[in-house]
């Protein structure tokens, strides 16, 4: 049992206390004891957690803004998209299990629904390309911010084909819309806002071309979500970040399933500033177990290195 059980438990005995005040009988304030005797048993209980193994750190002009990322299943090729409308491949060379290098090997502009180069559409910033999932039958797809939608790709390189909004898309302020992609082991594909609505982060999930809300995950100390991928297991890791005192960025990835997304475990919480504004997530698995490959958005700002942060997850049975 995880701390992931501290959240259920916690929320149990507020109700249960609740009622024990409005009622007489001793068989509800025993049972709130009762809870509370878990739930401290829980508090003692570790969960998994992430351990660094590297950062590096890719001094480049040319590239900028990078926001999501997928990671092949040896560690060794990426891909990622820009928030200007680009979209890049390449490999990482590595010694050991760290990142020493990259190798880039397509840098292109990310095509809309017209054909065009989304770049070149900064009426209404429609280039703001924010989440990538590669399915695997090698189908693409990008989510965009400002003029909230996802699009499919056959190829990078290709047109996109718009699939139909869900109408609360419209429901976010600009630029906190929809942040995150990921594709389940079954197929399906989800989004996922900055921004929560009234309910929580919406869970979007796509049924064929039709957009539908699954479930919310609550917002949890400020953090809002930037990244999400799955594991092989269908566990959904979410990269969450927040700017304290508007000076530093502070980040951490938390875990849960979409069917139970009130159940979740943090995983890993930067300390503010330790890292840039990492906004891509990608989980693969190596001989030894799941690793975790983030990457940070340096804003166009020249004095913000792109970084590449690792992880490994140690399981703690």
């Amino acid at each position: 049992m995880k701390n992931t059980c501290i959240v259920l438990e916690l929320t149990s005995i507020w109700h249960f206390e609740r009622f024990s005040l409005l009622g007489t009988g001793k068989s509800i304030l025993k049972l709130s004891l009762t809870l509370l005797a878990a739930s401290l048993w829980c508090l003692a209980a570790q969960a998994d957690r992430l351990t660094h193994i590297g950062t590096f750190e890719w001094p480049t002009e040319a590239v900028v803004g990078l926001s999501g990322l997928e990671v092949s299943d040896d560690g060794l090729t990426f891909y990622a998209i820009g928030d200007r409308g680009w979209y890049l491949s390449g490999e990482f060379e590595r010694n050991g299990e760290q990142i020493v290098g990259l190798r880039l090997q397509k840098y292109l502009p990310i095509l809309g629904n017209d054909g065009l180069p989304v770049s070149a559409r900064r009426v209404g910033d429609w280039s703001d390309a924010e989440g990538l999932a590669i399915a695997p039958d090698g189908t693409y797809w990008i989510s965009f911010e400002r003029w909230a939608h996802v699009s499919r790709y056959d190829e990078p390189e290709l047109t996109g084909h718009w699939i139909k909004d869900h109408p609360s898309f419209s429901s976010y302020k600009d630029n906190r819309q929809l942040e995150a992609l990921a594709i389940h082991p079954n197929g399906i594909l989800y989004a996922f806002p900055e921004q929560p609505l009234s309910d929580g982060f919406p869970i979007y999930r796509l049924d064929g071309t039709t957009w539908s809300i699954s479930g919310y995950i609550q917002k949890r100390n400020g953090f809002s979500i930037v990244g999400a991928d799955f594991d092989s297991d269908g566990q959904l890791y979410l990269l969450e970040r927040k700017l304290v005192l508007g000076l530093w960025w502070q980040n951490r990835v938390r875990r849960l399933r979409v069917d139970s997304p009130e159940s979740y475990e943090i995983l890993w919480t930067g300390d503010r500033g330790e890292y840039n504004n990492l906004e891509g997530i990608a989980v693969w698995r190596d001989e030894v177990g799941h690793r975790i490959t983030m990457v940070s958005d340096n804003n166009a700002d020249p004095q913000e290195i792109t970084q590449f942060v690792e992880f490994r997850l140690d399981a703690v049975e």
